[in-house]
């Protein structure tokens, strides 16, 4: 088995860490070329990403003596616990420390991060700096740290780990899947896109939940229901509460997400994740469509138009359908309306008269910026409606389909695609 087969996703880092194995295990190869290898790497990312299990993996794949250090004493002793382990470390290089959720080690934020405990791992780092002695810490928020602890020659190497890709979140639910019983059906792929944004820790809580789920109800397999259902508790507070709702308020919900479905379609084919109806805990009603921006047009004005008409399209659905005012739509309407002050003011898209320049700004600049704003979302607002009275058999199927399942996702759309037409 290679170096960090254990850790999904990440390569990059990966040949990183590698990398500084390499040079750690022959140093001479690297002494000939007269380079400095580094002696520090720090891996900061949101709880649940796999710091920690690359860091250990590294650890291990280090072959040396190992401390960990985490914060399990009050302040005065931990200070004294990380002075005792450094120099245990000196004492038996070559060795290597790691340093679990650092910023946790001082309760200090970003305007006061020179905490003593921080100072202490500075100047304990700069103690062994002539020692065989290699330090990795994880951090959750590396805003905490002092600049000066994460500079050169104390942390040589910093590397920021995100939430897992489509792709990689494909690989951890297999990954977790493996030794579940499950049904054949079970689509990974799928899965994947209803947790894009969130961790791996997330994604095995949500296999481990539906297995829960399959066996509460007394099934032997676990479905890709149960899966789905897992996703949309844990990550959007969603839950199946259709039988306390209302059937027209239900309706009601599947026309408005139905709308944001059908312009995210038209406007970027493929983008939508999922759409369901499920009530959110803290609501009475509500619902949620999931879409990704294509990436290459995301911050172009282009891309920037559709998103505008994508957060239009719940209420222009509600309209077309039934002929009423939405009265739910009222935080599409403020990204709509951010979205078009920011094209306004921020990128000057249409002319420079509602531009703010800070203080000096005159006052008829931001009455213009208001008057300007509310013309072009009106303008939006117009074309996403005729936009989906063109796709009228395209939204009534979503419509219908949403209304039945409660949810749906992009193999439901794909198989529906033949009704839409072009923007």
């Amino acid at each position: 088995m290679g170096r960090f087969e254990n850790v999904i996703g990440y390569d990059a880092v990966k040949e990183q860490l590698n990398m500084a194995l390499d040079a750690m295990l022959d140093a001479e190869k690297y002494k000939k070329l007269g380079v400095t290898v580094p002696k520090g790497i720090l891996l900061d990312g949101a709880p649940g990403v796999g710091k920690t299990l690359l860091a250990n993996e590294f650890v291990v794949e280090s072959g040396r003596k190992s401390f960990i250090i985490r914060k399990n004493r009050a302040d005065g002793d931990f200070v004294d616990v990380i002075r005792e382990t450094f120099k245990e470390a000196a004492s038996s290089a070559p060795s290597i420390i790691l340093l679990d959720d650092m910023d946790k080690f001082a309760n200090e934020d970003s305007l006061h991060c020179n905490a003593e405990e921080y100072v202490t791992i500075q100047s304990c780092i700069d103690d062994v700096r002539d020692k065989d002695v290699f330090v990795i810490a994880t951090t959750n928020d590396l805003t905490n740290i002092p600049d000066s602890l994460i500079r050169s020659r104390r942390f040589d190497w910093v590397f920021q780990l995100n939430v897992p890709e489509a792709e990689d979140s494909e690989k951890i639910f297999y990954y977790y899947l493996k030794d579940k019983r499950v049904e054949k059906d079970v689509d990974t792929m799928e899965l994947a896109r209803f947790a894009r944004g969130y961790s791996c820790a997330s994604l095995e809580k949500v296999v481990n939940d539906a297995g829960l789920h399959a066996g509460f109800e007394g099934r032997e397999l676990i479905s890709q229901t149960d899966l789905i259902q897992s996703c949309l508790r844990t990550f959007y507070g969603l839950r199946s509460n259709e039988k306390t709702i209302p059937e027209t308020i239900q309706r009601r919900v599947a026309i408005h997400e139905a709308g944001h479905v059908v312009v995210s379609e038209i406007l970027s084919p493929g983008s939508v994740d999922f759409s369901s109806i499920n009530c959110q805990e803290s609501q009475k009603a509500g619902g949620l469509t999931s879409y990704m921006p294509n990436e290459e047009e995301a911050y172009l004005f282009e891309g920037l138009e559709k998103r505008i008409m994508i957060s239009l399209g719940g209420k222009a659905s509600v309209e077309v359908v039934t002929g009423e005012i939405d009265t739910g739509a009222n935080s599409d309407l403020y990204n709509a309306f951010n979205q078009v002050r920011k094209l306004i003011d921020h990128h000057a898209s249409y002319d420079f008269n509602s531009w703010c320049h800070g203080d000096e700004t005159a006052q008829t600049v931001y009455e213009n910026l208001d008057r300007a704003t509310g013309l072009e979302v009106s303008r939006y607002y117009k074309k996403v409606k005729k936009l989906l009275i063109r796709n009228r058999d395209f939204l009534d199927a979503v419509i219908e389909e949403l209304y039945e399942k409660k949810t749906i996702s992009y193999k439901d759309l794909e198989r529906l695609s033949t009704l839409r037409k072009s923007a």
